[in-house]
């Protein structure tokens, strides 16, 4: 066989080579086949993620970013650290387990378009990686959407963005559905803490009973690791004070956490909670960092109800277990907190008389598993 007869039966089988491949191509896409792009959901090095982007259709949206190594939420707040783990971990690992059946589609993308998740991850990425050589460094965005989960709620609806075709996806080793992963409510990411200050870190708190002006007090740091408390009202000193009780009350603030945040208020009711004030607990830090707690008493639901009217616990007028308080004066953002929480931090002055009546409720640190008394 001559030169140009073998070179033109190479062209021939270069050209059937392609066609059958193009044939291949079209019928897999015919068939419901997703490509490389529409099926790639997971982020290989999730180390390289900078920022992530959670948004629904209920308008609830959250900014998740990485700067200086640490996460934060939405530009401000502290993160909840095992959340962020968690998802990392299924943008890590999110698998296809199926697609959706034709007949199906249109239901599910009828769905997806009013019910489901929309996230964005955007990561540093090379145009060039071979090896270590690493050049030409973008920001890549990856697109998708998170739907309902199936009926054996084992996995989620999910379509990549500019696809029409969608799947179902899943987290292999996990039994459930994993769209609460990708929760786009602030609240679930925000960190809940208000205040984490060992007691070496505490220079002064300052408690203002609104209630009963004479139960107001003021602590300050001494010499050494010596404290002094000193009645607000008659700007006394106390001589003598219960030791291990003052120690209990501050390390308190090692960890101290509210319970939820409570929204959906009108500004009337906003000012009929502001108008309960009980107590505001100010702490400085020796590095001059001030956190303001101020408390307002949370109306009990079951108040006004006449079929508990033969229970007594039920008359009170103000919930026992829980209260609001706004934190550094920000009248916009209203939490909820546990009594259980604060029992130490809301007590009066006469609570570190060294004989003092009032007994706090123990936490949960203080039972004995052994014998279930008290340490």
């Amino acid at each position: 066989m001559d030169k140009k007869k073998r070179n033109n039966l190479i062209l021939i089988i270069i050209s059937l080579s392609i066609l059958t491949i193009a044939f291949i191509l079209i019928i897999s896409r015919r068939s419901g086949t997703l490509d490389a792009s529409e099926k790639n959901f997971a982020v290989k090095d999730t180390s390289a993620i900078t920022k992530i982007f959670l948004a629904n259709s209920y308008e609830e949206q959250t900014l998740l970013e990485r700067k200086n190594g640490q996460w934060i939420v939405n530009g401000k707040h502290d993160i909840v650290q095992d959340n962020i783990d968690d998802l990392l971990n299924c943008i890590y690992n999110i698998v296809v387990k199926d697609i959706v059946a034709k007949s199906s589609r249109s239901t599910i993308n009828k769905r997806m378009s009013s019910g489901s998740t929309k996230v964005e991850i955007y990561y540093d990425d090379y145009r060039i990686s071979l090896g270590k050589l690493k050049l030409f460094k973008y920001t890549h965005k990856k697109t998708y959407y998170i739907g309902q989960p199936t009926m054996d709620n084992l996995g989620n609806y999910a379509i990549m963005e500019g696809s029409s075709i969608p799947c179902v996806v899943y987290l292999p080793g996990f039994r459930g559905f994993i769209s609460p992963k990708y929760n786009p409510s602030e609240d679930a990411w925000k960190s809940h803490h208000i205040v984490r200050l060992r007691m070496s870190k505490i220079k002064e708190i300052n408690s203002v009973d609104y209630t009963n002006p004479a139960n107001s007090f003021h602590i300050t740091r001494g010499e050494s690791r010596h404290f002094n408390i000193i009645q607000t009202s008659s700007n006394q000193r106390l001589a003598q004070y219960d030791t291990l009780r003052l120690l209990d009350f501050l390390s308190d603030f090692r960890n101290l956490n509210y319970e939820s945040m409570a929204t959906g208020f009108t500004q009337g009711k906003k000012d009929s909670i502001f108008s309960r004030k009980f107590k505001e607990v100010r702490i400085e830090d020796t590095d001059g960092n001030i956190t303001s707690i101020t408390m307002f008493y949370l109306e009990d639901e079951y108040a006004s109800e006449n079929e508990y009217s033969h229970d007594i616990d039920f008359m009170e007028t103000y919930n026992r277990d829980r209260f609001y308080a706004i934190i550094n004066g920000d009248k916009n953002e209203i939490v909820r907190c546990q009594y259980f929480v604060f029992d130490r931090i809301v007590q009066p002055i006469e609570f570190f008389f060294t004989d003092s009546k009032i007994v706090p409720v123990p936490k949960v640190q203080e039972l004995n598993p052994d014998n279930d008394t008290y340490k």
